[in-house]
């Protein structure tokens, strides 16, 4: 073989080689760049609906407090005030507003469990504005009947808030990647 025929091969090797070392580091380079926005992009969607979450939670777990007062409770004349229903209605308001806050970030599942928490936060505080109305009333057989309801709501609202915690978690977990 020549050494001018040698020279070239060597040279394109060279470069051939030098041409595949670029293009790899390339595609890793943009592998790499990729992973990093994605990682920034979960972690913008995962601080805002942690928060909304801890919100959403904090007022459900409020209303399950304030309707498990209502349990075994005695149905006399002073027992369900002004106070007590404003408090329900103004906590139902407030997770009312979360509600659709969770609705809007998701996923599908969490804003389904959100909403089944939203209307038992609704139907207690009727149920309660009820009670007081029906007591206030003289209405006794009605008012049983509410605080059965009321009693019946905080049960559900108790599991369903478990499993909202439980979907909440498993969302913000969530790393997009697939498993």
């Amino acid at each position: 073989m020549d050494a001018g025929l040698a020279a070239v091969l060597g040279a394109l090797a060279g470069s051939t080689a030098t041409l595949g070392t670029a293009i790899c580091t390339r595609w890793y380079q943009r592998q790499t760049a990729r992973l990093a926005a994605r990682a920034e992009h979960q972690r913008q969607r995962r601080e805002p609906r942690h928060d909304i979450y801890r919100d959403f939670i904090s007022y459900a777990s409020n209303l399950r407090d304030q309707l498990d007062t209502f349990k075994d409770f005695d149905l006399s004349p002073d027992s369900v005030t002004d106070e007590t229903v404003q408090r329900c209605n103004d906590t139902f308001k407030a997770l009312q507003g979360k509600w659709i806050e969770v609705g809007l970030v998701g996923p599908e599942g969490v804003a389904v469990v959100g909403k089944e928490i939203e209307e038992l936060a609704r139907f207690s505080a009727l149920a309660v504005g009820r009670l007081q109305w029906f007591r206030d009333n003289g209405y006794e057989p009605r008012m049983l009947t509410e605080q059965s309801n009321i009693e019946e709501n905080f049960g559900k609202l108790v599991e369903v808030l478990d499993n909202f915690i439980s979907l909440a978690r498993t969302a913000l977990d969530d790393d997009g990647s697939l498993s």
